[in-house]
């Protein structure tokens, strides 16, 4: 046991820098564009993505440039604006699709992803179209089709829509737990809407292309997004045994040496549930982490172990998820 502390001790003297939270990615705002491609009419200005300028006619994509997996999960929030307030039309969406890199389809009421295969979206309409079937006035809709590209019309694609005004600024919060498919408009946490669905069964797999689509036709307005983050996880919900950092069903020493040789040991695996590997639920992994469980387990009156235990579900809200889990 004494050579451990001295192990520890030694570490931190030489110490690194801690290992920070891992988030799939975070955009605050939009002046720098790594791992984002625009599409059509849309194009960067200043810090933000205008989807389409004020114009007749338009329209555009942002999507990640690589494709994200989100089958089993993911928590999307982002800032957009449609302006002007009244008098424009059409609208945006919210797009998850497996169809291409660079998939964009027909301005107007079809917001530009209708005929898009392999896709769900959440449509942020504001105009009433009636070949389509709009419900009278703004609103959100979902629409996905399995096995056959998505449609704007609400009779055939829609998987619940709820009238609600859409445009100018607004924060929304999309999010998919494996089972139920939600969506919160400026209220980030009570969801406007909730579809039980299962979202690999319209992509066709668990990758996707994620992004936005925004369209004008005969009428003009502008669709813009200001700030976009999102957390993808395998293992969204997913129950774990915080301290079982090797994932053998147990919490003892060899998960503090697990820990401390991942770290900091050349060649060594990292934790496959970095869930697991957060003894101290700060949110990231790091040296305090191995120090921490150490403490718990051999320092009489030290902190215990934050839940969850015996494969739980973890209630804290972090970006750290589980690749791997020893729980059933």
């Amino acid at each position: 046991m004494q050579q451990v502390w001295k192990l520890t001790l030694f570490l931190i003297v030489l110490c690194c820098t801690p290992t920070p939270a891992r988030a799939d990615f975070d955009y605050p705002d939009f002046t720098d564009m790594t791992g984002l491609t625009t599409v059509g009419d849309a194009s960067q200005f200043i810090d933000r993505v205008r989807l389409t300028v004020s114009a007749i006619s338009q329209v555009g994509a942002l999507y990640t440039s690589e494709p994200q997996s989100v089958g089993q999960g993911f928590d999307t929030t982002f800032q957009y604006a449609i302006s002007p307030i009244t008098g424009g039309a059409d609208g945006m969406a919210f797009v998850i699709q497996n169809d291409s890199a660079t998939a964009l389809f027909s301005n107007g009421g079809q917001l530009g992803y209708h005929g898009m295969a392999r896709s769900l979206v959440v449509e942020i309409d504001n105009y009433t179209n009636g070949n389509w079937a709009d419900p009278a006035g703004q609103h959100l809709s979902i629409h996905g089709l399995i096995g056959q590209p998505n449609s704007a019309d609400e009779l055939t694609a829609s998987l619940g829509v709820v009238s609600v005004s859409v445009t100018g600024l607004h924060t929304m919060r999309v999010r998919y737990d494996g089972t139920t498919f939600e969506v919160y408009l400026d209220d980030l946490d009570n969801p406007l809407m909730s579809v039980d669905l299962n979202l690999s069964e319209y992509l066709e797999g668990d990758d996707a292309w994620v992004g936005f689509t925004g369209a004008t036709g005969g009428l003009t307005q502008a669709h813009e997004v200001f700030s976009w983050s999102m957390t993808t996880s395998g293992q969204v919900g997913t129950p774990f045994t915080r301290g079982d950092l090797n994932l053998d069903g147990s919490v003892n020493l060899p998960d503090a040496i697990y820990g401390l040789s991942s770290l900091f040991v050349p060649g060594s695996p990292f934790p496959g549930c970095t869930d697991s590997a957060d003894c101290n639920d700060d949110g990231s992994f790091n040296l305090p982490d191995a120090v921490f469980l150490l403490s718990a387990l051999f320092v009489p009156g030290s902190p215990p172990i934050p839940e969850p235990s015996n494969c739980s579900i973890d209630a804290s809200d972090d970006t750290l998820d589980c690749q791997v889990t020893a729980c059933p």
